[in-house]
């Protein structure tokens, strides 16, 4: 599956235009259908006739909870590659910080620096909940397809009637294909003077209206279009609270790490100090660590320090001990 996964990537060519100049905007042929995805008829007639496109399995999550994934394989992953890196190139909106160069879960939450009341929540089993139907309706209402090309589309893109969950086009998909919901919150967020962000499936909207009424109505909008507002992660903050947005803590005006991310390196670092004169260290410890000081310094820079510190003990450590070889052998 790994092997899979590295095979195909998504590429854009540095590519970067309105939706209306996709090669998917008013495709009315089948033809040149299979010429934009790179395939030939007999190839798609066999992914369209073939139940067994997907690996399925499960994942355990950041909550210890099981995560059901289903993993396009062979010729439908290299479709979804295609089909995600054109999806990719359609130019995003302001709000979306996930899927676009330069942004992040980082860039998502700084937006909302300041003090001012904040709306934080997501959408229940987005991808799950991101219908066939949807897909068709995007491809034929939006994209202006023709009914059969739009219904190939779905077909090729969707594993039982819905986007799949470990795709590489679930997520620019499932953003198009719920673009009616999202672009109608923006609206109410420009209405009440709101600053709103999107990174994937969390939404996040600030400002001095950003109330339970707005809440209300967030969660209609929602409703009305088939997805269900996370009950157990909607918070409403207050302009002076300290508050979480994807991940990154919000403090007077400030960006800072979670409690627990700090307990998490906390824990790592001690056991790293105990191992690190040994003659071996865990792989996987190194890996850990490394990747959550890596990935958490964009929020706090100074654990790169301790990141560069960990790669040059080791190099350090691996030539004494090279030399030391040497000098028994003498």
């Amino acid at each position: 599956m790994s092997q899979q996964r590295r095979k195909y990537k998504i590429n854009t060519n540095g590519k970067s235009y309105q939706i209306h100049d996709s090669p998917f905007y008013k495709l009315s042929s089948k033809k040149k259908l299979l010429s934009v995805l790179c395939i030939t008829k007999e190839q798609l007639q066999s992914v369209l006739s073939n139940e067994l496109n997907y690996n399925v399995f499960s994942q355990v999550g950041k909550t210890g909870k099981p995560r059901k994934i289903e993993h396009p394989i062979n010729s439908v992953d290299k479709i979804h590659t295609r089909i995600a890196s054109l999806l990719c190139r359609i130019s995003q909106p302001e709000f979306m910080h996930s899927g676009v160069k330069g942004f992040s879960h980082v860039t998502n939450a700084k937006a909302h620096l300041g003090s001012h009341k904040t709306l934080t929540t997501d959408i229940k089993s987005f991808f799950p909940s991101t219908k066939k139907s949807m897909v068709f309706h995007f491809f034929y209402k939006r994209m202006k397809c023709s009914p059969d090309v739009a219904d190939i589309m779905a077909r090729i893109t969707t594993f039982e009637s819905h986007i799949p969950t470990g795709s590489r086009i679930s997520m620019p998909l499932a953003f198009w294909a719920n673009m009616d919901m999202f672009f109608e919150l923006e609206k109410l967020a420009k209405l009440h003077n709101a600053i709103m962000t999107v990174y994937v499936d969390d939404l996040t909207f600030s400002g001095k209206a950003v109330n339970n009424l707005f809440k209300s109505i967030v969660k209609k909008i929602i409703s009305k279009h088939g997805h269900i507002m996370h009950p157990k992660k909607t918070i409403l903050y207050q302009h002076d609270d300290v508050k979480v947005i994807t991940g990154v803590v919000l403090k007077n005006d400030s960006i800072a790490i979670k409690n627990q991310q700090h307990a998490n390196i906390h824990a790592d670092m001690i056991f790293w100090k105990i191992v690190r004169d040994d003659l071996f260290v865990p792989q996987g410890l190194k890996n850990r660590l490394l990747g959550r000081l890596n990935s958490l310094s964009v929020i706090a820079p100074s654990l790169k320090d301790k990141a560069r510190s960990i790669n040059n003990y080791k190099r350090k450590s691996k030539k004494s001990r090279v030399e030391n070889k040497k000098q028994m052998v003498s």
